[in-house]
């Protein structure tokens, strides 16, 4: 039994058949993604949007050629919206990748990072917890986490980093 005629089935009442409808579909449009689409888990992305957007439409509109050639001209218009969007991904992507590699890579500067370790350690021996929330504030920990780690309410650790951090400036200004 064809799709346009398991359509029809379909369209008289019988739900029953939907299931084989759209069981078919999902061969065929199995079988042209797997020509099309190189990438399995895109094609299989773009197979059921196609068959998400086919569900909801289907009962709702008068064919004029017919349901399948409809069908199939959802898939083509989500496989060419797939390969725009890949474009525009991989111009952004090239662009980005030429903007890094374009611009000189910053090399650390072995003094600061020395003096830095250095007044990281002065400032954990006055006071650990001044050490430890630079530490997870550097290590990218948001203040949630960070009290939780500390074991402190939101203001107690809004004032112990500040605390830190000009501790670590007056550090970092006297040993230049």
């Amino acid at each position: 039994m064809n799709i346009n005629d398991l359509y029809a089935i379909v369209r008289n009442g019988e739900k029953s058949a939907e299931k084989q409808l759209f069981d078919k579909l999902s061969e065929r449009f199995q079988l042209i993604l797997q020509q099309k689409i190189r990438n399995i888990t895109d094609a299989e992305d773009i197979l059921q949007s196609t068959l998400i957007i086919i569900a909801r439409k289907y009962l709702d509109i008068a064919f004029e050629k017919s349901f399948s050639s409809w069908a199939y001209k959802v898939l083509e218009n989500n496989i060419l919206n797939y390969y725009r969007t890949r474009g525009r991904y991989r111009n952004k992507f090239e662009e980005l990748t030429e903007q890094t590699t374009g611009s000189a890579v910053i090399q650390p500067d072995a003094e600061l990072k020395q003096r830095l370790l250095n007044c990281l350690k002065k400032i954990n021996e006055m006071n650990i917890k001044h050490a430890r929330i630079l530490n997870f504030s550097y290590q990218g920990y948001d203040m949630e986490q960070i009290c939780q780690k500390l074991k402190l309410t939101r203001n107690g650790a809004y004032i112990l980093l500040s605390r830190a951090r000009a501790k670590l400036k007056t550090c970092m200004k006297m040993d230049r």
